[in-house]
């Protein structure tokens, strides 16, 4: 056990050699060591102006895609290989949410003068869709599938509906919770069936167990470089009273330039009963390179129906007749009727002029 643990320590502190991440438009966040994904912010995103800053408000669609790899090897007094890879993918269409992930992780290691052995060997798979009611609520169902070696486990099967609602959802803050019910079906391995001391009968090849589970997460960004996410998970058995199981996950990533983060990651497992001869709790630690890139995209809102037509204007008043002498209440004078009698003759029935005196001559 002291040897796992020691090769477990070399793989999870040494840098990944090799970290491949690309990220289409959206929102979404890798979680490692498969914890239940969290709708968080990408810790890297390109620069934004003010005009963009997301707003909670208004729902954005999109889809995100990560992929990543590393490893270490050493030979010599310490002979080591230790490979890594995980991928997820996200998408947001109208009030659907679609998530999936894996994570694979193997390890080889031996002192000098014996032979190499398998020291870690666990992969993981996980699907998982929302349908939201309102921005801040959905229902969910994730369903997961796992095998681990070293926890006696062949494969694990996890079906988890709930119900997730977020408190707080802002650029630089967000907290959540989720609630719900847990189905597991183990298939176990065969050299974990037996009890080393002897102390119980041999187990069966498969479980079954049904539980409740509470999940809460976080997100705070102490400002645009440096970021601390994280999440607990806690999962309680109807079957057994006394079984209960821990999830733990924690990633603080501080951005170092062009796209480019350093993250510190921490996980734990814990297990209150356990498979024979198997510990309580597994912990791990990583230093990692992270690059991501992301963009959403908001879908506007419908455009503001036109303005109404201005009134059409009144047509003028006819112009006032300029030659015409104008009243002093400034309206214009009636037109007189046209006169039918002929210039220079006399009005008809109208008795002629007398004739001038005539004067007499002088004597």
């Amino acid at each position: 056990m002291d040897r796992l643990h020691t090769c477990i320590a070399l793989a999870a502190v040494a840098t990944p050699l090799t970290i491949v991440s690309v990220i289409t438009p959206a929102f979404a966040q890798t979680t490692p060591y498969g914890a239940p994904p969290p709708e968080a912010k990408a810790l890297v995103e390109k620069p934004k102006g003010p005009s963009d800053a997301p707003k909670f408000e208004s729902k954005t669609d999109g889809t995100s895609i990560s992929l990543s790899a590393g490893g270490q090897g050493s030979t010599g007094n310490s002979r080591l290989l230790a490979l890594t890879a995980n991928g997820a993918f996200d998408t947001r269409f109208s009030n659907n949410g679609i998530g999936a992930s894996i994570l694979a992780n193997y390890g080889r290691s031996a002192p000098p003068g014996q032979a190499i052995q398998t020291t870690s060997e666990n992969m993981q798979g996980r699907v998982r869709y929302d349908r939201y009611i309102i921005d801040q609520a959905s229902f969910f169902f994730i369903t997961t599938g796992r095998h681990d070696r070293f926890q006696g486990i062949d494969f694990r099967l996890n079906l988890d509906p709930g119900f997730k609602y977020l408190f707080i959802a802002e650029q630089a803050n967000a907290l959540w919770a989720e609630a719900g019910y847990d189905f597991q079906y183990d298939i176990r391995r065969d050299d974990a069936l037996v009890d080393p001391m002897m102390m119980r009968p041999a187990l069966d090849k498969t479980a079954v167990d049904h539980s409740g589970r509470l999940f809460v997460g976080m997100r705070h960004a102490f400002n645009e470089e440096v970021t601390l996410s994280g999440g607990v998970e806690y999962l309680q058995s109807f079957v057994e009273t006394t079984r209960n199981r821990i999830n733990f996950d924690a990633l603080f990533a501080a951005k170092i330039g062009s796209g480019l983060a350093i993250g510190l990651g921490f996980a734990l497992r814990y297990d209150h009963a356990p498979l024979p001869g198997k510990e309580q709790v597994d912990t791990a630690s990583s230093v990692s390179l992270i690059y991501a890139f992301s963009e959403t995209k908001e879908i506007p809102a419908p455009a503001a129906p036109p303005p109404p037509p201005p009134p059409v204007a009144p047509p003028p008043p006819p112009s006032p007749d300029l030659g015409a002498p104008m009243p002093a209440t400034g309206g214009a004078p009636p037109a007189a009727p046209p006169s039918t009698t002929p210039v220079n003759q006399p009005p008809v029935n109208t008795p002629p002029p007398a004739p001038a005196p005539t004067t007499p001559p002088p004597p």
